[in-house]
This record gives C-alpha cells, structure tokens and sequence, in this order.
C-alpha cells in the first residue's frame, strides 16, 4: 500500500485575498443595513405607526423647505472646499465645484462613513481640473475640517441640552463628541502636514514622492486649524439646526431655539456614534426616540421629526444622481494644469 504524498499548500494569490477582504466588507455593511432597518421597523411598530403617520402627513409640506435649505447648506460644504483648494481654486470652474458637492453630499448621505464617500465621489470629480495629490489634499483637509467643526459645534448643543434638563448622559456624551472629535480632526491635519510619510515613500517608492510632496504642500496651506473650510461647515451646520427646528414644528414639537439645537445635538452624537450604518438607518430614529422627554414631547412626535429628516435625504439621492448624469462626463474635462 503506498502512502500518499502530501499535497503542497497553496499561498492564495494577493488579488483573491483582496476579493474576499472586499467580499467581507460588503457583506458587513449589507449586514448593518439590514440590521438598521430590522431596528427602524421595530422602533416604528413600537412606538405605533399610526401616530407616527399622524404627525407626519401635515409635516410632508414642509419637504421643498427642508430640501431648500439643504441646498444651503451644500452651498456651505462647496465654499469650505474652495477655501481648501486656496491657489488651486481659481483651476475649477464654480459650477462644476458646486456639481461635485451636490453630488457628493445627496449620494453620500445614505451611504455608511457618508464623510468618506462624499469627498471620495468629489476627489474623482475634481482631481481632472488640479490633479489627484490636491483633490486629495483637500478631501483629507476637509475630513478634518468636518470633525473639528462638528465637535466645535457639539458644545453649544451640549449647553442646550443642558439648559432643557437633559440626562446627564447626553450632556457628557455631548462633551466627550467635542473633545474626540476636535483631537482626531487636529490629529488628521498634523499627519496631513508631517514630512515623514514623504521620506518614506522616497525610500520605497521614489515615483510616488512627487505626488506625496505636492499633497503635503497643499495640506500645509490651510493651516493645523483649517480655519476657512471649518468656518463654512459650521455655517451649514447652523443651516442644519434651523432645518431641525422647522421640522419639529411641522410635526407639532413646540421647539425654539435651544429645542433646535438639542436636536442638532441628538442628531451629530447618533451619526458619530453609529456612523458605519447606511444613512444611521434605524439608529438616528432610535436616538431621537430615546431623546423625546429632553424635546418635551411624544416618542410618536420625536421618531416623526427624524423620519421626516430622513425623508429629506431621499429626496435628494435622486436629484443627486440625475445631477450626475446630465453633467459633463469624466473625459471631458480639462487636464490639470500642474501636478
């Protein structure tokens, strides 16, 4: 009887190991997205979905509003990227900037680490008109810019919340969003800036020094604070409380100023805290749910208000896309005029 000879073990090449890394992330995020519905479902049925239904058919008219006001607020987001693109901004034409942004914010809102989408969609639209080290600079720069202005705009909220009697969990959790959120946005700009990631790709990679030279001189302009871009985005952010506040009063919250940014601030702990689920589907509903007694009103009236926010964002996915499809294509545009 002979002995079979054992079998050599096969490496499997990098491409299938990089299949199923992909394979695996996009069955987690298909797995976050069912699992936030499965939550938005049940949340509804809890609380009863005729009471919600109730307080959002009056509150539907309010959309083109809502819809109004988040064009602002995308408006803010394209002044924020002009100012991270500095010298280079004058090379983009406004309309194909403001474009990249309503593409970018109305496509990537629903998606999970909508941030990342958004400025990925944006650095594929604009990196034609500067090239890809500063259109990915700037998507680093306003990365940055992003959680510095949304932890910056956390403390306001927080003293909201406090002033309406809030749990204390809340107002905590809103002092904790602000300090991690600005270390991290900080944190991202001083690597952005730093000369090492260069030197090393010198030494492992002299093609990519060029490019990671021009990404670092680019970051270097805005500054460690990114003064401008987080300006602009706290401007939208100011834009988003009042979209709040008119979306409480059209599902009959009697909410003023400090109600508004309570919201705002339930609405920018829920996105961080869960922000690999798609759209925050199910747990932004639930974190309004659970916020309803520092709102002063129903969980019916409180889950409407973030429904009625979700409703917004739909609307805007198919604008976005046809944005995106009765623009110019890729291949039209300009080449960059420098590296």
């Amino acid at each position: 009887m002979t002995t079979p000879l054992p079998q050599r073990e096969r490496t499997p090449p990098a491409g299938s190991r990089g299949e199923a890394s992909s394979r695996a992330a996009s069955g987690f995020r298909i797995a976050l997205a069912v699992g936030g519905l499965v939550a938005l479902v049940a949340i509804v049925r809890r609380v009863g979905a005729e009471e919600i239904l109730a307080a959002l058919r009056p509150a539907v008219r309010w959309l083109p509003i809502l819809c109004a006001l988040e064009l602002v607020r995308i408006a803010c987001e394209t002044l924020g990227s002009y100012l991270a693109f500095g010298s280079l901004a004058a090379r983009i034409p406004r309309a194909t900037l403001f474009r990249a942004h309503v593409i970018g914010m109305s496509l990537g809102s629903l998606a999970p680490a909508p941030r990342v989408v958004n400025e990925t969609i944006k650095i594929g639209l604009l990196a034609p008109f500067v090239g890809a080290p500063a259109a990915t600079s700037v998507g680093f720069i306003n990365q940055a810019a992003t959680l510095i202005a949304v932890g910056l705009f956390s403390i306001p909220c927080g003293l909201a919340i406090f002033a309406l009697g809030g749990a204390s969990v809340w107002v905590w959790a809103s002092v904790a969003h602000a300090v991690v959120l600005v270390a991290t946005g900080l944190a991202l700009q001083a690597v952005t800036r730093a000369d090492a990631m260069g030197r090393w790709l010198a030494r492992t990679s002299p093609r990519l020094a060029t490019r990671a030279e021009a990404f670092r001189a680019h970051a270097i302009e805005t500054g460690l604070w990114a003064a401008g871009p987080t300006s602009a985005l706290m401007l939208g952010r100011c834009f988003q409380v009042v979209q709040h506040g008119i979306a409480a009063r059209a599902v009959g919250i009697d909410a003023g100023v400090l109600g508004a940014m309570a919201a705002e601030g339930v609405h920018l702990l829920a996105s961080a805290a869960f922000v690999l689920v798609p759209g925050g589907l199910g747990t932004t509903d639930g974190a309004f749910t659970l916020a309803a007694g520092m709102l002063d009103t129903t969980v019916a009236r409180a889950t409407s208000l973030a429904l009625l926010m979700r409703c917004m964002q739909i609307v805007w996915v198919p604008l976005g896309s046809l944005v995106a499809l009765l623009g110019p294509r890729a291949g039209a545009a300009a080449e960059p005029r420098g590296p």
